[in-house]
């Protein structure tokens, strides 16, 4: 029996952004592969911090990582004399004990004792950054120090949109997610709506987990005032449907209590039946819940 060996071409990982490596320590830094007109240089002004940032963001976004604010020097409160923006991989992050019930031994189960969380950190100890100091009498901010290498490679350009600066949902989605909700459509199916019609994961502009968060966050919005939105909707329906009714008691609290609406055509179905009153119970399920009252 013959057997035949295949070669397999599986592609090497080729890391993102110019590799430069130490002739002496063989360490590997990666310089962002970007246009010069949107690289940060040397006394380099801007008319004020945030304009600083946003262009030191934009420079991140064209090179694949992320930019975040750093340390300032305030020497007199409201004026800042130094800034510094930073990769998001600046720094690190140590590893922080908690407490938490644990097995100490077999012979004491509930004793307590710390540990340590282990939760994976993307902080690498970047060492890219953009430093500005405020010049008088120009009130200008000049770039005094600008390290362009970083010690990890970038991100690929077809996975930039993935990046947290590059996701963010516009007026038109908030709008849509709110609508689609209003017909028990969740936010994964819009997403996946928006993303038909966009044209792909990345033309979106945004994940499937902003689209959760954004109705976990409406839905935290409207918990608070969901008893006054729907007593208020009532009440507008009241002033312009003449047949309409609505009445509702609340607790010495202001809380709820109690709440009936009819309009024309119940009125109308309980004086021919009579015994039978139907209340909608549908948000979210499927299932249509009626109540016989004999």
């Amino acid at each position: 029996m013959m057997c035949r060996s295949f070669v397999v071409d599986i592609p090497t990982y080729q890391p993102v952004g110019n590799v430069q490596v130490s002739p002496n320590s063989g360490r590997r830094t990666f310089i962002p592969d970007v246009d010069d007109l949107i690289k940060p240089q040397m006394h380099m002004t801007f008319d004020s911090l945030e304009n600083a940032f946003l262009f030191y963001q934009r420079y991140a976004k064209a090179g694949g990582f992320t930019a975040r604010k750093g340390t300032q020097y305030e020497p007199r409160k409201g004026v800042i004399h130094t800034k510094w923006s930073v990769c998001s991989k600046e720094g690190t992050k140590p590893l922080k004990a908690i407490d938490s019930t644990q097995e100490a031994g077999s012979s004491n189960v509930n004793s307590k004792s710390k540990i340590t969380r282990r939760v994976p950190s993307i902080r690498t100890g970047c060492e890219a950054c953009i430093r500005v100091k405020l010049m008088k009498p120009d009130n200008l901010y000049v770039v005094y120090y600008f390290e362009e290498s970083h010690n990890h490679s970038f991100v690929a350009e077809d996975d930039r949109y993935l990046l947290p600066e590059n996701r963010s949902m516009n007026y038109v989605q908030e709008e849509a997610v709110n609508a689609l909700s209003a017909i028990n459509v969740g936010p994964v199916r819009a997403f996946n709506i928006m993303r038909t019609l966009y044209g792909g994961f990345d033309k979106v502009g945004a994940t499937k987990v902003d689209f959760k968060n954004f109705k976990r966050d409406l839905n935290r919005y409207i918990a608070e005032y969901d008893a006054d939105m729907v007593i208020k909707r009532l009440r507008r329906k009241k002033e312009f449907m003449p047949n309409f009714s609505m009445e509702y008691l609340t607790t010495a609290e202001g809380v709820l209590r109690a709440l009936f609406w009819a309009d024309g055509d119940t009125k109308r179905n309980f004086n021919i039946f009579g015994d039978v009153v139907s209340f909608d119970a549908t948000y979210r399920r499927n299932k249509f819940v009626s109540f016989l009252c004999f």
